[in-house]
């Protein structure tokens, strides 16, 4: 295992065309450890059009070049040697990546670096399964259908999951054939950029993978640029509406987004409350709250409501004591991302108590850092702002019902669908209740879960297309119709 600690200072460079670059931009940045405010670098360079045009060029060579005539199994050798070559070098990538994102180390060795090595084998196995069509020539011509790469594809990522969003969207994109621009979040940049030159080492042509750092001027160049085909945007909805709507103006490029969540995670009196207290305690504190997927609505029946909010709130509060250095491996709750995101959540929960009842909570915790207590309200006004909006924070609300005709309309009176939980022993309920939730994905006994084999993607607002599985490379790829003439 690789341990040598990566310093954050030689991560300052753009990485193109297979090597790390000085940008043409002078424009530059400072990073902070929300952990105690302290800058971990300060000169990060915020990529200009010239820098963009430049990714776009080698991408481009490099898509009608040397990749170009990789074969399928090649392709699959890369990735599969990308998964070895990281097997050693990801837990100091992921170390860096937490300098800046307050992810706690403590999630790398299992959730995130074996999710990282599974994307890239199960992608390396699709590289020559993507079958095409034949339909015979009973009209005098026979009909071919073949999948075809979309060509320079970009990636905007978040800062929640910097370095696993990377693989989940190049996996894919390169399984394909495509080559790919990633931009990082302007908050966590530096396991991108150190994961970066792996590609190369693995086999992958210079120009396949590509990092450029910035803020949202410099997504913005990403998804209104005319020769760029695709771009895969992870964030929020207002973002991606800007992004939608850049792709459109532009030329039309191809546009996946995952966007935000309000999580309903419905727990019916024959529920295992053991189950469902385990699930959706873990789904609203894992990175502090700071995911999309986070089961921030829990609805629980009324015959059981006082037992579980007992418990539910006794855990909560208990979870404060997990808060710690997200450096440290024992650490389990990290900070916010940065004094932005907490000061967003902290006006959010003032707000929200006129709005319910605050039950535990609702107060940054310690001094020094972004740290923000886990907080739960109670009983929210059906407008409240708590309950209506994403809050991507440690904060929970929990509100009672009685019949199934009733949670079902409390949640699905919402512009997000991305995850929903339903908890029960009831099998046909439980089936019942998945099939009427407006949601992408439904855990039955679980929530916040998702697999690779399976397309992970929302309804309403909360997103447009599909990720993980193959679904993902269908989204990669153009099909094209060959019409043959057997009378000629």
């Amino acid at each position: 295992m690789g341990s040598t600690a990566l310093d954050p200072k030689g991560y300052t460079q753009l990485f193109l065309n297979g090597q790390y670059v000085a940008a043409k931009s002078t424009e530059t940045y400072s990073l902070k450890n929300p952990k105690d405010n302290t800058v971990v670098v300060d000169n990060i360079p915020i990529a200009g059009p010239a820098d963009v045009e430049a990714a776009v060029k080698y991408a481009e060579e490099a898509f009608h070049g040397p990749w170009s005539r990789f074969s399928a199994i090649q392709r699959t050798e890369c990735l599969l040697k990308l998964a070895a070559l990281l097997d050693d070098e990801l837990m100091p990538i992921l170390t860096l990546d937490s300098l800046t994102s307050g992810i706690p180390v403590s999630l790398a060795p299992v959730r995130e670096r074996n999710y990282i090595r599974n994307c890239l084998v199960y992608y390396a196995g699709w590289t020559d399964k993507q079958k095409g069509d034949y339909f015979p020539a009973d009209d005098g011509f026979v009909k071919l259908v073949r999948h075809e790469p979309l060509g320079v594809c970009a990636a905007i990522n978040p800062f929640n999951a910097p370095v696993a969003t990377f693989f989940l969207k190049a996996a894919p994109a390169l399984a394909t054939g495509n080559v790919m621009i990633v931009k990082p979040s302007e908050k966590t940049p530096l396991g991108s950029l150190a994961v970066a030159s792996f590609f190369e080492k693995a086999g992958f042509p210079p120009g396949v993978i590509q990092v450029i750092t910035g803020p949202g001027s410099t997504g913005a160049l990403l998804a209104e640029h005319m020769r760029i085909r695709k771009v895969s945007f992870t964030g929020s909805i207002t973002t991606g509406k800007k992004i939608q709507e850049a792709a459109a103006r532009s030329n039309l490029k191809r546009v996946t987004l995952e966007l935000g969540g309000k999580s309903p995670a419905v727990i019916f009196e024959d529920a295992n409350l053991e189950n469902a207290l385990t699930w959706t305690i873990n789904a609203i504190l894992t990175r502090s709250g700071q995911l999309c997927v986070a089961a921030s609505r829990v609805y629980v029946q009324k015959s059981i409501a006082d037992k579980f909010i007992q418990e539910y709130k006794k855990r909560m509060e208990e979870a404060a004591n997990d808060l710690g250095d997200p450096q440290d491996p024992a650490v389990r709750l990290g900070p916010m991302v940065d004094q932005a995101q907490l000061a967003r959540v902290k006006k959010m929960v003032e707000r929200g108590e006129t709005e319910a009842e605050l039950v535990v909570g609702g107060a940054q915790y310690g001094e020094t850092g972004c740290y923000m207590e886990p907080t739960v309200f109670l009983n929210p006004k059906d407008d409240a702002e708590i309950y209506r909006q994403e809050i991507f924070g440690p904060v929970s609300v929990i509100k009672t019902f009685e019949t199934e005709e009733e949670v079902l309309r409390l949640a699905n009176d919402t512009e997000f669908g991305l995850m929903a939980g339903v908890f029960t022993r009831d099998i046909t309920r439980a089936l019942r209740v998945s099939s009427a939730l407006e949601s992408g994905v439904v855990g039955i006994n679980c929530i916040s879960l998702q697999s690779l084999q399976a397309p992970f993607g929302g309804k309403k607002q909360s997103g447009i297309g599909r990720e993980f599985g193959e679904y993902a490379l269908r989204l990669f790829t153009e099909p094209k119709t060959v019409l043959i003439n057997m009378a000629a």
